[in-house]
């Protein structure tokens, strides 16, 4: 049944295979939707070093996870994540979100979640005691595939091996961290407005200053190659940016960031071809404060890709060259 499971069934598992790269001391696995605003060594090194080493020590003391006042760091960091905290209901147990993974190669956890789903320990529907070991690792958007199984996997096959990120800096989506609008809400619950995460506090990742942003995960802010330029209450099944689970400004302001990465890389090919294709791809009159003139109007099929010849393109790595 993981292959009808709403994002996204067992191609999700893909996913495994950095476990397996283990010409590599840390592997980062990150969806397409997904762009870096800042380096992130210092989870490099933290899985890398010794903690007690100087370059460890340094390393974790940069490092900001979900819950610094009740989480102590261990001593081995196999995995970083950050959980889909805006899914769940206050109360209930929280699913990995599945954009981002950095880890410790080690072919052995390939192996134990290959044996967790062919053994197939998952209980369908949405209380307590349904989802993966029926514990209640079910019941919202990948359950039954990676955002489920993954949180199973390290909370109870491998605990104290993984470190919760903060979701404000790694992986940021932008979504309300509160119960107060959907997904998964029901206006009768008591803890209607209280923090999703069943504390008292909880970051608010609609106002987070870009500057604290480590990287963006583009899903609530939709993707910057649809060209999404409004935003109404309810999202219009995917058109619009929802206004009552993200903030449109602060979508906005990422957007226009990513096109403003793109926007860099033409300008750099551009001056190294003279390939006047690569400008006719920027001459979209759609919103150009924030597409910069990648876009024609409302939605993906006014998005126009880079432009280029095979030529311009094959002279790329040029650009990256150090000096």
């Amino acid at each position: 049944k993981i292959h009808r499971e709403w994002c996204c069934g067992h191609d999700e598992f893909i996913k495994w295979m950095p476990y397996k790269m283990t010409k590599y001391p840390a592997v980062v696995h990150v969806d397409i939707d997904f762009a870096f605003l800042q380096p992130m060594d210092e989870l490099f090194d933290a899985i890398i070093y010794d903690s007690k080493s100087p370059e460890g020590q340094a390393a974790r003391a940069q490092i900001e996870i979900e819950f610094p006042k009740e989480v102590t760091l261990p001593e081995k960091i196999d995995a970083f994540y950050t959980r889909d905290w805006p899914q769940v209901v206050p109360g209930r147990l929280p699913g990995y979100q599945a954009g981002f993974l950095v880890v410790r190669p080690d072919p052995s956890v390939h192996d134990e979640l290959e044996k967790i789903v062919l053994e197939g320990n998952y209980t369908g529907g949405y209380g307590r005691n349904n989802g993966w070991g029926g514990l209640g690792y079910g019941g919202f958007v990948g359950a039954m595939a990676m955002q489920g199984l993954m949180a199973y996997y390290y909370d109870h096959v491998r605990p104290g091996t993984g470190v919760e990120l903060n979701q404000c800096r790694y992986n940021w989506m932008g979504m309300d961290t509160r119960y107060r609008a959907h997904p998964n809400f029901h206006k009768n619950n008591p803890k209607v407005g209280k923090c999703r995460n069943d504390r008292d506090y909880c970051e608010d990742c609609m106002v987070t200053d870009v500057k604290k942003i480590k990287n963006v995960h583009f899903t609530e802010c939709r993707k910057p190659w649809n060209c999404v330029g409004i935003g109404v209450k309810g999202g219009a099944k995917g058109k619009a940016i929802d206004t009552n689970a993200g903030s449109y400004e602060k979508c906005m302001e990422l957007v226009r960031l990513w096109h403003g990465y793109r926007t860099d890389f033409e300008n750099k090919l551009y001056a190294l071809t003279k390939d006047e294709s690569v400008r006719k791809a920027q001459s979209g009159v759609y919103k150009t404060e924030i597409f910069m003139g990648h876009c024609h109007g409302e939605g993906g099929v006014n998005y126009t890709q880079i432009g280029g010849s095979d030529e311009s393109f094959a002279q790329v790595p040029k650009i990256y060259e150090m000096p």
